[in-house]
């Protein structure tokens, strides 16, 4: 798509946000003047607010296309070892590792480093959780953290002066006074193996056109991502990750503060986020269902503002309030006169 459509799309998007502020401001007025807003205000609303939906859906794949990795015309010699084994089932030229398994011994053979890299990064790029969480890779199937137990190291201002060369005064730390030190634990995150199992037709590896190592790449990263992210919000931890919706209500460690409201407006919003420390403020963003955009779109601020603003770049995510907001089908939407359930933190830095 050429950048002229993308421009298009974009200014698509902008005029219908401003015509559904138009038109939302016209039901509230109606509902201050009548006690009630007309039944072909709410319609015209509704058709708008689905109409964003469309415009952002749109963007939404374009920026999908932009990512998604160019067919590979040069391949390396493993790169063709790899796709002759997956055509034809030849062998030859493949290196087989052999890993210890607790009933027998099993083997498989490696993928390329750059189908690997190529998995991974469409992976990150279709995953909100990969947007927003910070990764690590590692080598055994625990990552061990030292964190701190939301204690900070103390200081202390020195009151002490003693004479300097110059026959002044110059000020001296105090080491007999001990400043506070915060106590540390050690905690263990267990990893989870996650497969994938993609059937192809013979059809399709007969044909010489067909670029194999795509077609793989897409569908393994297409089956990671979505199971990444609903174990990352919705997972037990048995034999997976154990989501962010799973934990226990609290403020201290391997619990997650859940905040309580009456409705979803705006002074509920700012609760939620206030509520954060200022610590992990910075950086922070949202995590909702998609459904819940609909209500989210209708709030304004104490100052007539509206809370919500359409990101007008492939780049960069939509705001609440000026901060990211990212959408996940796997956080739960909103049931019938029922509130929804948002998220909002610095992911990044959890523990």
């Amino acid at each position: 798509m050429s950048l002229t459509d993308i421009a298009h799309r974009i200014n698509e998007l902008a005029s219908s946000w401003e015509q559904f502020k138009l038109i939302n401001d016209r039901k509230l007025k109606e509902i201050e003047s009548k006690g009630r807003a007309d039944s072909a205000t709410i319609e015209q609303l509704c058709k708008v607010n689905n109409a964003i939906d469309g415009c952002k859906e749109r963007l939404d794949l374009i920026e999908t296309a932009a990512q998604r990795p160019e067919v590979n015309t040069d391949f390396s010699t493993s790169d063709k070892y790899f796709s002759d084994y997956i055509r034809k089932g030849m062998e030859s030229g493949l290196s087989h590792k052999t890993l210890s398994g607790d009933d027998n011994d099993i083997g498989g053979y490696l993928v390329t480093p750059h189908i690997v890299k190529r998995i991974s990064k469409r992976v990150i790029d279709s995953s909100p959780m990969r947007q927003i969480c910070s990764s690590q890779r590692i080598s055994t199937e625990t990552l061990d953290y030292i964190i701190e137990d939301f204690d900070r190291a103390g200081a202390g201002w020195s009151s002490e002066t003693v004479d300097d060369e110059d026959g002044g005064n110059k000020s001296k730390y105090d080491f007999a006074k001990d400043t506070d030190t915060p106590k540390i634990q050690k905690i263990s995150i267990t990893t989870y193996e996650l497969y994938a199992q993609p059937q192809i037709s013979q059809k399709l590896l007969d044909d010489a056109f067909v670029d194999v190592e795509s077609w793989l790449v897409e569908k393994i990263a297409e089956t990671f991502s979505k199971e990444e992210s609903e174990a990352f919000i919705k997972g037990e931890g048995t034999f997976q990750p154990k989501g962010i919706l799973a934990y226990e209500n609290g403020n201290s460690y391997n619990k997650i503060e859940q905040v309580k409201t009456e409705k979803l407006d705006s002074d509920s919003i700012m609760m939620l986020y206030y509520s954060l420390d200022e610590y992990y403020s910075k950086n922070a963003s949202f995590l909702i269902n998609r459904s819940t955009l609909k209500d989210i779109r209708l709030l304004k601020s104490q100052t007539g503002q509206y809370l919500w603003q359409p990101s007008l770049s492939l780049e960069a995510p939509d705001t609440l309030m000026g901060i990211p907001v990212y959408q996940s089908a796997d956080m739960p939407p909103a049931p019938n006169n029922q509130l929804p359930v948002i998220a909002d933190g610095r992911f990044q830095t959890s523990l």
